[in-house]
Protein backbone atom coordinates (compact mmCIF):
# COMPACT_ATOMS: atom_id res chain seq x y z
CA UNK A 1 0.00 0.00 0.00
CA UNK A 2 1.10 3.56 -0.64
CA UNK A 3 2.22 6.05 1.89
CA UNK A 4 -0.22 8.16 2.93
CA UNK A 5 1.24 12.05 2.23
CA UNK A 6 0.61 14.17 5.42
CA UNK A 7 0.39 17.58 3.43
CA UNK A 8 -2.46 16.60 1.30
CA UNK A 9 -6.28 17.40 2.85
CA UNK A 10 -7.21 13.84 2.91
CA UNK A 11 -9.66 12.11 5.56
CA UNK A 12 -10.18 8.31 5.75
CA UNK A 13 -13.00 7.11 5.36
CA UNK A 14 -11.77 2.99 5.77
CA UNK A 15 -8.03 2.57 6.11
CA UNK A 16 -7.41 2.29 1.94
CA UNK A 17 -10.56 4.71 0.86
CA UNK A 18 -10.09 8.56 1.14
CA UNK A 19 -11.73 11.47 0.61
CA UNK A 20 -9.93 14.51 -1.02
CA UNK A 21 -11.61 17.54 -0.36
CA UNK A 22 -11.78 19.43 -3.66
CA UNK A 23 -10.97 23.91 -3.54
CA UNK A 24 -14.40 25.86 -2.58
CA UNK A 25 -15.35 22.83 0.14
CA UNK A 26 -16.03 20.55 -3.20
CA UNK A 27 -19.17 23.65 -4.29
CA UNK A 28 -19.51 23.76 -7.75
CA UNK A 29 -17.68 24.36 -10.20
CA UNK A 30 -15.21 21.53 -8.42
CA UNK A 31 -16.36 18.35 -6.17
CA UNK A 32 -14.78 16.62 -3.83
CA UNK A 33 -12.62 12.94 -5.00
CA UNK A 34 -11.95 9.76 -3.40
CA UNK A 35 -8.41 8.15 -3.17
CA UNK A 36 -7.91 4.85 -2.84
CA UNK A 37 -4.78 3.22 -2.25
CA UNK A 38 -5.00 -0.49 -2.22
CA UNK A 39 -3.21 -3.33 -3.87
CA UNK A 40 -4.07 -0.62 -7.09
CA UNK A 41 -3.92 2.76 -6.54
CA UNK A 42 -7.09 4.59 -7.84
CA UNK A 43 -8.79 8.50 -8.37
CA UNK A 44 -12.66 8.67 -8.67
CA UNK A 45 -13.52 12.19 -9.64
CA UNK A 46 -11.02 14.39 -11.00
CA UNK A 47 -13.08 17.72 -10.27
CA UNK A 48 -11.14 18.68 -7.08
CA UNK A 49 -8.88 21.12 -8.80
CA UNK A 50 -6.19 21.69 -10.51
CA UNK A 51 -3.48 22.31 -8.04
CA UNK A 52 -4.97 19.73 -5.39
CA UNK A 53 -4.43 16.85 -8.59
CA UNK A 54 -1.00 18.13 -9.68
CA UNK A 55 -0.12 17.05 -5.59
CA UNK A 56 -1.56 14.17 -6.22
CA UNK A 57 0.02 13.28 -9.29
CA UNK A 58 3.25 13.98 -7.30
CA UNK A 59 3.05 12.05 -4.38
CA UNK A 60 1.15 9.07 -5.95
CA UNK A 61 1.19 6.51 -9.25
CA UNK A 62 -2.18 6.34 -9.98
CA UNK A 63 -3.02 3.33 -12.02
CA UNK A 64 -6.27 4.30 -13.09
CA UNK A 65 -9.03 6.79 -13.00
CA UNK A 66 -12.74 6.73 -12.76
CA UNK A 67 -15.90 8.95 -13.16
CA UNK A 68 -18.70 8.42 -11.63
CA UNK A 69 -20.07 10.53 -14.74
CA UNK A 70 -19.39 13.44 -17.53
CA UNK A 71 -20.26 16.38 -15.68
CA UNK A 72 -17.24 18.72 -16.08
CA UNK A 73 -16.69 19.09 -12.07
CA UNK A 74 -16.16 15.29 -12.17
CA UNK A 75 -14.11 14.76 -14.89
CA UNK A 76 -12.27 17.74 -15.68
CA UNK A 77 -8.54 16.90 -14.75
CA UNK A 78 -8.33 13.67 -16.30
CA UNK A 79 -6.18 15.04 -19.18
CA UNK A 80 -3.48 15.66 -16.35
CA UNK A 81 -3.11 12.05 -16.03
CA UNK A 82 -2.38 11.33 -19.76
CA UNK A 83 -0.81 7.96 -19.57
CA UNK A 84 -3.20 6.66 -17.25
CA UNK A 85 -6.12 4.51 -18.12
CA UNK A 86 -9.81 5.91 -17.57
CA UNK A 87 -12.94 4.51 -16.99
CA UNK A 88 -16.49 6.23 -17.33
CA UNK A 89 -19.92 4.96 -17.84
CA UNK A 90 -20.90 2.90 -20.72
CA UNK A 91 -24.03 5.63 -21.13
CA UNK A 92 -21.39 8.84 -21.23
CA UNK A 93 -18.59 7.11 -22.74
CA UNK A 94 -19.13 8.73 -26.59
CA UNK A 95 -19.14 12.54 -25.27
CA UNK A 96 -16.65 12.14 -22.31
CA UNK A 97 -13.69 14.08 -22.27
CA UNK A 98 -14.99 15.84 -25.34
CA UNK A 99 -15.70 19.55 -25.08
CA UNK A 100 -18.03 20.40 -28.02
CA UNK A 101 -19.96 17.07 -27.95
CA UNK A 102 -20.63 18.11 -23.70
CA UNK A 103 -21.61 21.33 -24.55
CA UNK A 104 -24.17 20.15 -26.94
CA UNK A 105 -25.13 17.55 -24.65
CA UNK A 106 -25.80 19.54 -21.60
CA UNK A 107 -26.94 23.05 -23.11
CA UNK A 108 -28.65 24.37 -26.46
CA UNK A 109 -27.06 25.19 -29.37
CA UNK A 110 -26.76 28.46 -28.81
CA UNK A 111 -25.22 28.44 -25.14
CA UNK A 112 -22.80 25.53 -26.06
CA UNK A 113 -19.59 28.33 -26.76
CA UNK A 114 -20.94 30.04 -23.30
CA UNK A 115 -20.94 26.70 -21.99
CA UNK A 116 -17.22 25.44 -23.23
CA UNK A 117 -15.64 29.08 -21.84
CA UNK A 118 -17.14 28.50 -18.56
CA UNK A 119 -15.55 24.97 -18.13
CA UNK A 120 -12.28 25.96 -19.48
CA UNK A 121 -12.08 29.39 -17.40
CA UNK A 122 -13.94 27.64 -14.42
CA UNK A 123 -12.73 24.53 -13.88
CA UNK A 124 -9.37 23.70 -16.26
CA UNK A 125 -11.48 21.41 -18.61
CA UNK A 126 -9.31 19.87 -21.38
CA UNK A 127 -10.43 17.11 -24.03
CA UNK A 128 -9.10 13.80 -22.73
CA UNK A 129 -10.79 11.04 -24.18
CA UNK A 130 -11.34 7.60 -22.41
CA UNK A 131 -9.83 4.44 -22.50
CA UNK A 132 -12.93 1.83 -21.03
CA UNK A 133 -16.54 2.07 -20.25
CA UNK A 134 -18.42 0.16 -17.11
CA UNK A 135 -21.64 -0.23 -16.15
CA UNK A 136 -23.32 -2.15 -13.23
CA UNK A 137 -21.94 -5.23 -14.30
CA UNK A 138 -18.56 -4.33 -13.64
CA UNK A 139 -16.98 -5.38 -10.41
CA UNK A 140 -13.98 -3.41 -9.05
CA UNK A 141 -12.01 -4.74 -7.16
CA UNK A 142 -8.96 -3.18 -5.97
CA UNK A 143 -7.35 -5.48 -3.46
CA UNK A 144 -9.15 -4.94 0.32
CA UNK A 145 -11.86 -2.93 -0.97
CA UNK A 146 -14.17 -3.62 -3.59
CA UNK A 147 -16.95 -0.92 -5.49
CA UNK A 148 -19.60 -2.19 -6.95
CA UNK A 149 -21.24 0.49 -9.68
CA UNK A 150 -24.57 1.36 -8.97
CA UNK A 151 -26.99 3.02 -12.21
CA UNK A 152 -28.40 6.26 -10.63
CA UNK A 153 -29.77 8.13 -13.79
CA UNK A 154 -31.78 11.48 -13.38
CA UNK A 155 -29.22 13.78 -12.88
CA UNK A 156 -27.74 12.62 -15.64
CA UNK A 157 -28.35 9.83 -17.79
CA UNK A 158 -24.20 8.46 -17.15
CA UNK A 159 -24.48 8.41 -13.37
CA UNK A 160 -23.02 6.33 -11.00
CA UNK A 161 -23.01 5.90 -7.50
CA UNK A 162 -20.18 3.04 -5.86
CA UNK A 163 -21.56 0.73 -3.46
CA UNK A 164 -19.01 -0.94 -1.03
CA UNK A 165 -21.12 -3.73 0.47
CA UNK A 166 -18.56 -5.33 3.24
CA UNK A 167 -18.10 -1.73 4.81
CA UNK A 168 -21.77 -0.59 3.62
CA UNK A 169 -20.11 2.51 2.32
CA UNK A 170 -22.24 4.72 -0.50
CA UNK A 171 -20.48 7.11 -2.68
CA UNK A 172 -23.56 9.10 -3.88
CA UNK A 173 -21.85 11.42 -5.50
CA UNK A 174 -24.12 14.21 -7.22
CA UNK A 175 -27.10 12.71 -5.09
CA UNK A 176 -25.20 14.83 -2.46
CA UNK A 177 -27.60 15.03 0.12
CA UNK A 178 -27.32 18.83 0.01
CA UNK A 179 -29.96 21.74 -0.26
CA UNK A 180 -30.03 21.71 -4.21
CA UNK A 181 -30.82 18.89 -5.77
CA UNK A 182 -29.97 19.21 -9.69
CA UNK A 183 -31.71 17.79 -12.60
CA UNK A 184 -31.10 20.87 -14.91
CA UNK A 185 -30.44 19.33 -18.47
CA UNK A 186 -32.71 18.38 -20.83
CA UNK A 187 -31.47 14.66 -20.49
CA UNK A 188 -32.09 14.56 -17.14
CA UNK A 189 -35.01 13.43 -15.34
CA UNK A 190 -37.23 14.26 -12.13
CA UNK A 191 -39.34 11.30 -11.52
CA UNK A 192 -35.61 9.07 -12.59
CA UNK A 193 -34.11 10.99 -10.27
CA UNK A 194 -36.46 10.35 -7.26
CA UNK A 195 -36.21 7.03 -8.57
CA UNK A 196 -32.27 6.35 -7.86
CA UNK A 197 -32.41 8.53 -4.40
CA UNK A 198 -35.38 5.39 -3.34
CA UNK A 199 -32.79 2.92 -4.78
CA UNK A 200 -29.92 4.40 -2.85
CA UNK A 201 -32.00 4.61 0.50
CA UNK A 202 -32.74 1.03 0.26
CA UNK A 203 -28.92 -0.04 -0.18
CA UNK A 204 -29.12 1.94 4.05
CA UNK A 205 -25.21 2.58 4.41
CA UNK A 206 -24.16 3.26 7.43
CA UNK A 207 -22.06 5.87 5.69
CA UNK A 208 -22.44 8.15 2.55
CA UNK A 209 -19.80 10.20 1.29
CA UNK A 210 -20.89 13.10 -0.98
CA UNK A 211 -19.36 14.81 -3.93
CA UNK A 212 -20.09 18.14 -2.25
CA UNK A 213 -20.89 17.75 1.23
CA UNK A 214 -18.75 14.75 2.04
CA UNK A 215 -19.15 12.05 5.15
CA UNK A 216 -22.71 11.81 6.29
CA UNK A 217 -22.55 8.89 8.67
CA UNK A 218 -25.64 9.86 11.03
CA UNK A 219 -29.73 10.10 10.36
CA UNK A 220 -28.73 8.96 7.21
CA UNK A 221 -32.51 7.67 5.90
CA UNK A 222 -33.60 11.43 7.20
CA UNK A 223 -31.13 13.08 5.17
CA UNK A 224 -32.32 11.17 1.62
CA UNK A 225 -35.80 12.30 3.33
CA UNK A 226 -34.78 16.00 3.21
CA UNK A 227 -32.80 15.57 -0.02
CA UNK A 228 -36.31 14.43 -1.46
CA UNK A 229 -38.11 17.31 0.77
CA UNK A 230 -36.62 19.75 -1.45
CA UNK A 231 -38.16 18.70 -4.96
CA UNK A 232 -41.43 18.47 -3.07
CA UNK A 233 -41.03 22.64 -1.23
CA UNK A 234 -39.96 23.39 -5.52
CA UNK A 235 -43.63 22.41 -6.78
CA UNK A 236 -45.44 24.00 -4.03
CA UNK A 237 -43.23 27.10 -4.97
CA UNK A 238 -44.36 26.27 -8.62
CA UNK A 239 -48.24 26.05 -7.57
CA UNK A 240 -48.16 29.23 -5.59
CA UNK A 241 -46.82 31.21 -8.49
CA UNK A 242 -49.82 29.59 -10.38
CA UNK A 243 -52.46 31.16 -8.96
CA UNK A 244 -52.69 33.42 -12.27
CA UNK A 245 -51.39 31.63 -15.46
CA UNK A 246 -47.83 31.96 -16.43
CA UNK A 247 -45.63 31.12 -19.56
CA UNK A 248 -42.64 29.03 -18.81
CA UNK A 249 -40.68 31.69 -19.26
CA UNK A 250 -42.35 34.01 -17.03
CA UNK A 251 -41.93 31.45 -14.35
CA UNK A 252 -37.97 31.35 -14.42
CA UNK A 253 -38.15 34.84 -13.76
CA UNK A 254 -38.82 34.17 -10.67
CA UNK A 255 -35.96 31.72 -10.30
CA UNK A 256 -38.20 29.36 -7.84
CA UNK A 257 -35.23 27.20 -8.43
CA UNK A 258 -31.96 28.58 -8.15
CA UNK A 259 -33.40 31.73 -6.55
CA UNK A 260 -30.86 34.35 -7.87
CA UNK A 261 -28.74 34.15 -11.57
CA UNK A 262 -25.37 35.06 -9.40
CA UNK A 263 -22.50 33.81 -12.15
CA UNK A 264 -23.10 32.53 -15.56
CA UNK A 265 -26.31 33.89 -15.82
CA UNK A 266 -27.22 32.30 -19.36
CA UNK A 267 -26.11 28.72 -17.89
CA UNK A 268 -28.34 28.96 -14.57
CA UNK A 269 -31.26 30.67 -17.05
CA UNK A 270 -31.21 27.75 -19.14
CA UNK A 271 -30.96 25.00 -16.21
CA UNK A 272 -33.55 26.73 -14.35
CA UNK A 273 -35.98 26.47 -17.23
CA UNK A 274 -35.20 22.76 -17.76
CA UNK A 275 -35.86 22.33 -14.08
CA UNK A 276 -38.80 24.34 -13.67
CA UNK A 277 -40.29 21.93 -17.15
CA UNK A 278 -39.46 18.53 -15.25
CA UNK A 279 -41.61 20.07 -12.19
CA UNK A 280 -44.79 21.29 -14.60
CA UNK A 281 -44.55 17.94 -15.87
CA UNK A 282 -44.59 16.02 -12.79
CA UNK A 283 -47.53 18.43 -11.87
CA UNK A 284 -49.63 17.96 -14.89
CA UNK A 285 -49.02 14.14 -14.37
CA UNK A 286 -50.52 14.43 -10.81
CA UNK A 287 -53.26 16.74 -11.86
CA UNK A 288 -52.47 19.83 -9.84
CA UNK A 289 -51.28 21.56 -13.04
CA UNK A 290 -53.26 22.32 -16.54
CA UNK A 291 -51.81 24.06 -19.42
CA UNK A 292 -53.74 26.80 -20.88
CA UNK A 293 -52.65 27.58 -24.09
CA UNK A 294 -49.08 28.57 -23.21
CA UNK A 295 -49.78 29.29 -20.06
CA UNK A 296 -49.94 27.03 -16.89
CA UNK A 297 -52.41 27.58 -14.49
CA UNK A 298 -53.15 25.72 -10.81
CA UNK A 299 -55.91 23.05 -11.30
CA UNK A 300 -58.94 23.95 -9.52
CA UNK A 301 -59.49 20.98 -6.70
Amino acid sequence: MATINQKLKLKPITCHIFLIYGRNNGKFPFSHSILILDEDIVLIDTGCGIRILRDIKKNYNIDYIINSHTHPDHSAGNWLFRKTPVYVPKEGFETSGNMVALSERFVSKELASVWRKFVRKEMHFKNHKPNYSYDERTKFNFGETKLEPIYTPGHTVDHYCFFDKKERILFSFDYDLTSFPWYGHEESSLIEFKKSVEKLMALRPKIVVSSHRELIDKNIRQEFRNFLKVIEDRNKRILLLLDEGKSIDELVRYAPIYGKYPYAKQLLIYWEKQMVKKHLEMLEMEGKVKKKGGKYVRAKK
